[in-house]
């Protein structure tokens, strides 16, 4: 009886054990066997990409210079909203990468309150901070941490197909809305679809021409204010949305972000809202033919006429950890991948456009030409900017984006209606 009663302590003490220790034991720090600390590093930036390439030919170059000292080894996932659930479940997990990244919003601060990802703020010194962009530390500081370090942050710019404009009759890019929906009915009468969305997925062209409109209608400062949606410039926003939807292909309904971007790149849709990896997607065939334009306003001085909509801010995070060696080369790495010669590089050869900030007296930097130069030049006379607001939206919102999209496209929900039941959803 006395045995039973020490075999039941006994096993009750390891269940104990095993369930204080579930959901918190740290990852044991990985060497290589010269004793260099291997650093798990977890991304979406195929290398068949110009980011993906930049990217990785930078990853080498820390690992050669930092031979014997710290290996970072790459997992990628291209997939991106796949991915982005991933990182969710690693963390929730305890398998959370040494280094990795994602879409911040500020509706979803899952990753930076679970409590398992490694705070910067002692390693933050005034050399470093001063390489970011003004607000965007802030931002990413959370209950007095900085647990996300800013990297990417594009702007999203109309990229238009010279070409087919010209033989539309049109000459140069148009300045308001409602020059641009005239526009769009002279390319669809020459044959030609004008304008490149889609709803699957984020829905991120769709979401782009939409708040474009809706800063349009209300002014960036109340969309970077966040809050209710369901305001009367956000329906007229959604109305104008429900006019373009006119000019889009037939297949936008469910489709994605690759088919709405090959019917621009195969020159079938006259124009696309995109950030600056589109270019690298681009043939030397149709290269040649787009060209970049700041988005349409009003006219009535909501915005100013060099304002830009930007994808979410795209941070580099790392896994927590009480290894102090371990910690250093995180810091390491991530001053190395933020400091001035990488973010040239990176600009220059991945076509990315970033956080950290790039020297635009640098030579190189203004010799940059074709796309990618006015693509930078564009950013670097923006007024303004608000982020795509599909970033911004709840997870429960998101979720319910594509079928309510749908919904108003096919004339099933009218432009009230589906604002009124996105706010509904974002609460």
């Amino acid at each position: 009886m006395k045995r039973r009663i020490t075999s039941m302590l006994l096993a009750a003490a390891m269940t104990i054990t095993m369930l204080t220790g579930c959901g918190s034991q740290e990852k044991k720090t990985e060497k290589t066997d010269t004793g260099a600390i291997v650093l798990d590093m977890y991304h979406s930036w195929s290398t068949d990409s110009e980011r993906g390439a930049a990217l990785d030919k930078l990853i080498q170059e820390f690992n050669k210079e930092y031979e014997g000292k710290i290996e970072v080894k790459v997992t990628i996932n291209p997939d991106f909203p796949a991915y982005q659930e991933k990182v969710k479940t690693m963390i929730s997990t305890d398998t959370t990468p040494d280094i990795f990244h994602y879409n911040f919003n500020p509706n979803d601060l899952s990753r930076q309150k679970s409590g398992k990802l490694m705070d910067f703020s002692e390693y933050m010194d005034d050399e470093w901070r001063a390489r970011f962009g003004e607000g965007d530390l802030e931002n990413l500081t959370i209950d007095g941490e900085i647990t996300s370090i800013p990297f990417e942050k594009a702007g999203a710019v109309f990229y238009y197909n010279k070409e087919v404009f010209e033989k539309a009759g049109i000459t140069e890019f148009p300045k308001t809305w409602d020059e641009l929906l005239e526009a769009c009915k002279k390319i669809k009468d020459s044959g030609v679809t004008p304008i490149s969305l889609y709803t699957a997925d984020d829905a991120w062209y769709t979401c782009n021409l939409f708040t474009y409109l809706a800063a349009g209608y209300a002014g960036v400062d109340a969309l970077n204010k966040g809050g209710d949606i369901n305001t009367e410039q956000m329906k007229e926003a959604a109305a104008k949305l429900k006019e373009f939807w006119n000019y889009t292909t037939g297949d936008a309904i469910g489709a994605n972000y690759s088919v709405a971007m090959n019917n621009f790149a195969s020159g079938k849709t006259a124009m696309v809202i995109d950030g600056p990896w589109l270019i690298g997607s681009l043939s030397n065939d149709i290269k040649d033919k787009i060209g970049i334009a700041q988005a349409p306003t009003f006219g009535d001085g909501t915005v100013s006429e060099n304002y830009v909509i930007t994808d979410a801010q795209t941070p580099w995070a790392a896994a927590k950890t009480d290894d102090k060696e371990k910690a250093e080369a995180i810091v390491t790495f991530m001053k190395y991948i933020t400091s001035e010669e990488s973010v040239k590089q990176l600009t220059l050869e991945g076509a990315v456009f970033l956080s950290p900030k790039l020297d635009m007296e640098d030579p190189d930097v203004q010799g940059t030409g074709g796309l990618l130069g006015e693509y930078l030049a564009l950013n670097a006379k923006a007024e303004e900017s608000t982020v795509n607001i599909q970033r911004n939206l709840s997870t429960a919102a998101n979720s319910k984006l594509p079928s309510l999209l749908e919904e108003l496209a096919l004339d099933r929900l009218t432009p009230d209606a589906f604002i009124e039941q996105l706010a509904a959803e974002n609460k």
